[in-house]
């Protein structure tokens, strides 16, 4: 697997994490969901094998090493962080690709500018508001760990459903640094509580409906976050979005399932 170059990019939000994957332009960027880092992409761009376009992932505000605390959480300012790292790195129009919150940023940045982006990836989110959700995730924040003693402690942590092979667990550490002899998080937990509602406080059905022919909604058919009645509606409320359930698939394609995420994104782009 090629190593991605990691490099930050200035911003009018302060400096963001980026990592690049070399291929042939044009470009995709990919936005990851909630607690999640540009790392967690690696496994979806190594099935690209041979076809492999430039890949750009980066790790979004709150997250990560990009800017955190207190700054403003709401979705048009995630737009705004893609729109500018974008024209900083030159690319040009794009292939955009979010899973999760990043699925949300990117209807929102579609809708908004559909001349950016030659095709956009919607992967597992809806538009609808949801105060369940969010209320549950803010309870879970609150419930993780601090930090861990070791790593060991860490990969228990992140490994107490189910194993984590070699890369899920870099992955996973990836989203850690050191604190003294501990491990905390590099995510503001504040800022993600704050991320999930704020963001889910709301709906987008607007910009939904404004998303073209150029678009696909990727579901996991074993997903708790997309749900089939929501899928239902997004289909009826804009028939021009393409759409392909991964029948097996949990709500973490990135992770669970990258081959097939990686078929469908070579089919979109036409590659």
């Amino acid at each position: 697997m090629t190593t991605a170059r990691e490099r930050f990019v200035e911003t009018a939000a302060g400096s963001f994490r980026v990592l690049e994957w070399p291929g042939a332009d044009p470009a995709v960027l990919f936005l990851h969901g909630l607690t999640a880092v540009a790392d967690v992409w690696g496994p979806t761009v190594a099935e690209f094998a041979g076809k492999r376009p430039r890949c750009i992932a980066i790790d979004q505000r709150g997250h990560g090493m990009s800017p955190q605390g207190d700054i403003d959480y709401r979705v048009s300012a995630f737009v705004d962080d893609a729109e500018q790292i974008v024209d900083r790195l030159k690319l040009g129009r794009i292939h955009l690709v979010g899973h999760s919150m990043g699925a949300r940023v990117a209807l929102v940045a579609a809708a908004k500018a559909p001349d950016r982006y030659l095709t956009t990836a919607i992967v597992d989110i809806g538009p609808e508001q949801w105060r369940e959700n969010w209320v549950s995730s803010v309870e879970g924040f609150s419930r993780m760990p601090a930090g861990f003693a070791s790593e060991k402690e860490a990969v228990a942590f992140a490994s107490r459903r189910r194993p984590l092979s070699g890369e899920a667990k870099a992955i996973f550490l990836a989203r850690l640094r050191k604190d003294g002899d501990s491990l905390v998080w590099r995510a503001d937990v504040e800022a993600l509580k704050t991320i999930v509602t704020v963001q889910r406080s709301r709906n987008y059905w607007v910009d939904w409906e404004r998303l073209s022919k150029n678009t696909v909604l990727i579901r996991g058919g074993e997903s708790n976050e997309l749900r089939p009645r929501v899928t239902e509606e997004m289909r009826r409320r804009n028939p021009s979005v393409g759409f392909v359930e991964l029948a097996e698939a949990p709500h973490n394609i990135p992770l669970a399932a990258p081959g097939e995420l990686a078929q469908v994104l070579l089919k979109h782009w036409h590659l």
